[in-house]
């Protein structure tokens, strides 16, 4: 699966709790949640970062700059033998409180090109 070989990628960064959207068990900040979504440029990987309140400079450089590092130009191969690559886009968001577990939050948006046949 393609999102399980990127959320492999993401642990090898400084973050090590990085878990796929709508897993049952959210681990301790900070954490990652990558969060595939359809469009119609192929799909999204919207990457979900939480830390601890008053973290807002350790998040925003995480989300901006870490994350660039991590997936900008990344190649990959699934265990089923398919071949990706993860491409930036320039969509991000504010940071964000008012999460269920206390954390403070930023996204940004990668993008997996393809199509549909």
């Amino acid at each position: 699966m393609i999102v399980q070989s990127v959320v492999e990628r993401v642990q090898t960064g400084p973050i090590k709790n990085v878990v796929e959207y709508g897993t049952a068990r959210i681990p301790a900040s900070p954490y990652v949640v990558i969060k595939p979504e359809a469009t119609w440029r192929g799909t999204m990987l919207r990457v979900i970062t939480h830390m601890d309140p008053d973290q807002q400079k350790w998040l925003r450089n995480y989300v901006l700059n870490t994350l660039s590092d991590l997936l900008s130009g990344y190649e990959g191969d699934t265990d089923e033998g398919v071949h990706f690559k993860v491409e930036m886009t320039q969509e991000w968001t504010d940071t964000t409180d008012g999460n269920d577990d206390g954390t403070i939050s930023m996204e940004r948006l990668f993008l997996l090109p393809g199509l549909l046949f």
